[in-house]
């Protein structure tokens, strides 16, 4: 049972206002399932939802959720309406979207970009710089950091990370060896 009114979906709609959360990727199985991912996501917050936008020629197309399951680490959505691997394969890399009415509930899926200009320091290497922009590139979110030489593209992600601060507007990273040097 969806705990996010319905009547919030309809609203998006009037006003156009929506956030990305992820992108499908490809289908799976023959029952139209597609594999998704999300930027940062909670399975309890994801089964809540009756429903999603999908953007499909630059317009959202909303679509009831049958259900999300989790199968070897990956969400794997069923919608109505899409009923076999044939109608799936041509939502496959499409954005998702939600309204922008859930978006306060579902702040940790907005994080990278909370942390634009914030301090980036490596436990090894000391501080790096400040985070001037936060890309999205396929399936990943890489900061875009001021390094004195040059911007420095930094992935927001595992093993990268170590710790993120939001209050204290500090990210801590762990650059592999001779990373800093190929990328300057």
């Amino acid at each position: 049972m969806s705990l996010y009114p319905i009547e919030l979906f309809y609203e998006a709609i009037q006003k156009e206002e929506y956030f990305q959360i992820g992108t499908f990727k490809k289908p799976i199985g023959k029952d139209g399932g597609l594999v998704a991912y999300f930027v940062a996501h909670n399975p309890a917050e994801l089964a809540k939802l009756p429903a999603l936008f999908v953007e499909m020629d630059n317009e959202k197309v909303p679509y009831t959720i049958k259900n999300i399951t989790y199968k070897a680490g990956k969400a794997i959505i069923h919608l109505d309406l899409i009923s076999s691997k044939t109608e799936a394969y041509a939502l496959r890399n499409l954005s998702l979207f939600l309204p922008i009415a859930l978006q306060p509930k579902w702040q940790q899926a907005m994080l990278p970009y909370s942390l634009v200009g914030a301090v980036v320091e490596d436990i090894a290497l000391g501080p790096l710089g400040s985070i001037q922009s936060i890309y999205r590139m396929r399936d990943q979110y890489m900061m875009g950091v001021d390094h004195p030489k040059k911007e420095l593209l930094i992935p927001y992600s595992t093993p990268f990370l170590i710790n993120v601060n939001t209050a204290a507007k500090k990210v801590t990273v762990a650059l592999p060896a001779g990373y800093l040097e190929a990328m300057l």
